[in-house]
């Protein structure tokens, strides 16, 4: 099930050498159906609160809720689809630190995503490639930050000169 992008990339993410710490990205908009939540559930995180309505409402959310896991995959998903992580600078992702659910995320609730580059590790001696970490801010449609977790992207120095 591919996510639903409502807004792409304001641009997408360059060669480490073309980043500036401090840089700030419009990632997108997407939304997380109902059946989608539940389709995901069911299969990855059978929990009560995100796989049956009538159970979750007497949970402490009083509803129900879109898996975590989920709501990090459509955004690296929105991420890729969506153009912001291409394959030429991205070679791979190094890793995800502090991912942390602040708020419950809503089926059918318009999450607004935006990342900022918070630290650029220069590629080693003989090595063409280095670390970009980015932090991600997943927001509601009330502007509450209801995800935010740090993305080490390993990308491409700079541009092959040949193309």
């Amino acid at each position: 099930m591919k996510p639903v992008i409502l807004e792409g990339p304001s641009e997408p993410l360059g060669y480490l050498s073309e980043l500036e710490l401090g840089h700030q990205y419009r990632i997108g908009k997407t939304i997380i159906s109902l059946n989608s939540a539940l389709s995901f559930a069911n299969v990855f995180d059978p929990f009560s609160f995100h796989n049956d309505p009538e159970t979750a409402k007497g949970s402490m959310f009083g509803g129900l809720i879109v898996s975590g896991l989920q709501s990090l995959s459509v955004v690296h998903a929105l991420s890729v689809l969506g153009g912001f992580l291409v394959e030429d600078p991205v070679i791979c992702g190094a890793g995800i630190d502090e991912l942390r659910f602040a708020q419950p995320i809503r089926p059918d609730e318009v999450l607004d995503i935006s990342a900022e580059v918070i630290e650029l590790k220069t590629p080693r001696v003989g090595r063409d490639y280095g670390i970009a970490r980015l932090k991600y801010w997943i927001k509601n449609p009330k502007g509450e930050t209801v995800m935010t977790f740090i993305d080490n992207h390993v990308l491409k120095d700079k541009p092959h000169p040949l193309g």
